[in-house]
């Protein structure tokens, strides 16, 4: 029988790897050697703890992200350690209070690490299971806690030194790689977003389809920028320059996004507008083209600038230029003209952004630049989020302290240890429950291979340069698997349970009854939290799901009331990482046409909030009467009211009708208006009338979320 290609092909990972992949894999193996030879030459108690951290800290990315990975894992380790010891000393002789004292310090750093970003999350969970696993090994003679705690802590910091030691082998001119690198990533996010403008201004809905993808896309690199300062530190603020192309670019695709809509509602109704489209679209080419080639902005940040004064220039000419020789009736050019300007408008809002996305990515480009500039991204916090992770692993740690006060099992410490460490890590991920079954899937995986190599391989072994040759063939393999997204998870665990199980010690290897009482704590650790986590506040994607369209809603809900607004590129930013939740939820769905609606629903909401900001400074400005002003309130009130906990369909039709009659009371109005300033406005109010109206009337059913 002859097996086919495809059978091969979800191995590929082992018998092709990347370059990437083996070179991670080889200095990884090698801090693994390095720990585990200065920890045995320095007579350690317990040296399988300092190749652990090494395989904690591991991480098949930039060099950035390691080194703040690392950074943040020994703060947390300080942190839990100083924890730990005040713990133990208020409550030495108490064990009910000492248990729930743990166990709220690990939900407590859940909470935190679910309103954190990036590692400073790991840091948290670091502190609270480093607090545990010294709490626990110390339980059955509290005078030796300070010692185990020190002993704990020089462990992760020899293995994290161990490991950027050797990563610092291959890091060559690491502050000029870092910057070329982001320069690459920035430049080709902003190549991305001008071809999806361009093909937005032939209102070609495919390109405001793609333009969620670049979205997502930049939601990740505009994490990464954190991990990229860390690689360049000293070199300026390189790092809030690229922040704001990014931002700058957010806000391009969306208000590209907007004039496809505009131009697909009117486009047939104008007068003189077509003509400057192809000009804008044979700008943006070139301007790809000058991109790729690395050339100075000077020349085309000029020619931008005539086009936007072309803009300009159409848009007053509208107001006084005498057209009456194409008119047909006044009603039909006014109409016609009003349409003009509302594209060319919207065209002029675009190229403001690009020059703005230009300027910044002319700035970051420049190496020696050191300047003064900010640019801060807030982050979003999910409590909801952050208090049922907390909640999770209370309760998960409390049985399993109950569990072991009722049976008296003798290695109870560590199953409650690795619990504790399971359960804290677990709050990094959405899917607790995927996580978590990752994580049982890669300890069985551990205790299998640790069982071989501790049976049959480390008896016959007496040589440690040798041992470790034949520990390269399943360590390799894990670090290999770590570099493969879909197998990260289990190969992370893997790696560090099969360290812990072969038990490397001065004075000989652990015995077959050790070893299988330690194995029988890490596997019911895993088996304890899987059904804490299935049973607490089980994961459900479609509920999930629905939850986060509430989320999107009722910050709709809140832009239309609150007594505060936002800014724009907040809002963005908001709407943005809850959009890249509902992706990777929709990630494996086989039904594009719920996929669809989630991606043009997530945009529709963004448009929307957007175009209620602009309308609430409208109203909060003086420019326009109180009677446009009190169109504007009743719009802007009822969708408030309109906030998806009752969104039903005579609900959403009200709206999206009310905000039709507001844009034909404001078009009769524009048309006999004297005042050009209230012109100006009423034509804005208009405009983002527009998108709202067609944004709530495409995306009614992403809108109008059901009770159950």
């Amino acid at each position: 029988m002859v097996l086919s290609k495809s059978f091969f092909e979800p191995f590929r990972w082992l018998y092709a790897p990347q370059k990437t992949a083996i070179i991670f894999a080889f200095r990884t193996l090698l801090a693994t050697y390095i720990a585990l030879v200065i920890a045995l030459w320095m007579e350690m108690d317990s040296p399988r703890w300092a190749i652990m951290a090494v395989w904690i800290v591991a991480q098949n990315s930039s060099r950035g992200e390691v080194l703040s990975k690392a950074y943040w894992i020994i703060v947390g380790n300080i942190t839990g350690i100083i924890v730990a010891l005040c713990i133990m000393g208020s409550f030495p002789q108490q064990p009910l209070l000492f248990e729930l004292s743990v166990a709220l310090w690990v939900a407590f750093c859940c909470w935190v690490a679910s309103c954190t970003r990036n590692f400073r999350a790991l840091g948290m969970v670091m502190a609270g299971y480093s607090c545990a696993i010294v709490l626990f090994s110390s339980v059955s003679d509290p005078n030796d806690t300070f010692m185990i705690a020190m002993s704990r802590g020089s462990y992760f910091i020899l293995g994290i030194l161990a490991e950027n030691f050797t990563a610092r082998l291959f890091d060559l001119n690491l502050h000029h790689q870092a910057h070329k690198k982001l320069n690459e990533d920035l430049q080709n996010a902003v190549e991305e977003a001008i071809q999806s403008v361009s093909k937005m201004l032939d209102g070609d809905a495919w390109a405001v389809a793609q333009s969620d993808q670049l979205l997502s896309a930049m939601i990740g690199l505009n994490n990464n920028i954190e991990f990229r300062e860390q690689e360049m530190k000293g070199t300026g603020h390189t790092g809030d320059h690229a922040r704001a192309v990014l931002a700058s670019v957010s806000g391009l695709l969306v208000k590209a996004t907007g004039f496809s809509i505009h131009l697909k509602q009117i486009q047939t109704d104008v007068l003189n507008f077509h003509y400057i489209v192809p000009l804008t679209q044979n700008y943006l080419l070139k301007l790809r083209e000058q991109l790729k080639t690395g050339g100075s902005l000077s020349e085309t940040l000029r020619a931008l600038n005539a086009l936007r004064w072309e803009c300009r220039q159409r848009i007053a000419d509208s107001f006084y230029k005498n057209l009456e020789q194409y008119q047909t009736t006044s009603d039909d050019y006014a109409r016609r003209s009003l349409n003009d300007r509302i594209l060319y408008q919207s065209l002029r809002e675009i190229l403001a952004e690009l020059e703005v996305t230009l300027r910044e990515l002319s700035k970051s480009r420049d190496f020696n630049l050191h300047d003064k500039f900010r640019f801060e991204v807030k982050s979003n916090l999910d409590f909801k989020r952050a208090w049922r992770n907390a909640i999770r692993a209370f309760f998960a740690i409390a049985l399993g302290c109950f569990a072991w006060e009722v049976t008296g099992w003798d290695r109870g410490y560590l199953f409650l240890a690795f619990l504790c460490m399971g359960c804290a890590r677990f709050c990094l991920f959405e899917n607790a429950t995927l996580a978590c079954l990752g994580w049982f899937k890669g300890a069985c995986i551990a205790i299998i291979v640790g069982g071989f190599y501790n049976f049959i391989i480390m008896p016959a072994v007496s040589n440690l340069n040798f041992l470790f040759i034949l520990m390269v063939i399943p360590l390799g393999i894990g670090a290999l698997a770590m570099c493969v997204p879909r197998l990260a998870p289990v190969a992370s665990t893997y790696t560090f349970f099969f360290c812990y199980m072969l038990g490397f010690a001065n004075e000989g290897r652990v015995d077959e009854i050790s070893f299988l009482n330690n194995a029988l704590a890490v596997l019911m650790s895993g088996v304890f939290a899987l059904a804490s986590y299935r049973l607490f506040f089980p994961y459900r994607a479609r509920k999930l799901r629905r939850q986060m369209r509430m989320k999107l809603l009722r910050g709709l809900h809140q832009l239309a009331q609150a007594s505060s607004l936002p800014l724009a590129r907040e809002w963005v930013g908001f709407v943005s990482e809850s959009f890249v939740v509902l992706m990777r939820q929709l990630n494996e769905d086989r039904n594009t046409t719920l996929v669809k609606t989630y991606r043009h629903g997530s945009m529709a909401v963004m448009l929307i909030g957007i175009n209620i900001i602009r309308l609430r400074h409208m109203v909060k400005h003086d420019i326009m009467t109180e009677d446009i002003k009190d169109i504007l309130r009743v719009v802007l009130r009822r969708i408030a009211a309109f906030d998806g906990r009752r969104a039903e369909y005579a609900q959403h039709a009200r709206t999206v009708m009310i905000a039709h009659r507001a844009i034909t009371r404001f078009r009769q109005r524009e048309a006999t208006e004297k005042n050009l300033a209230v012109r100006v406005e009423v034509s804005a109010a208009i405009s983002s009338l527009i998108l709202i109206a067609y944004a709530l009337d495409k995306n009614a059913s992403f809108l109008r979320i059901k009770k159950h």
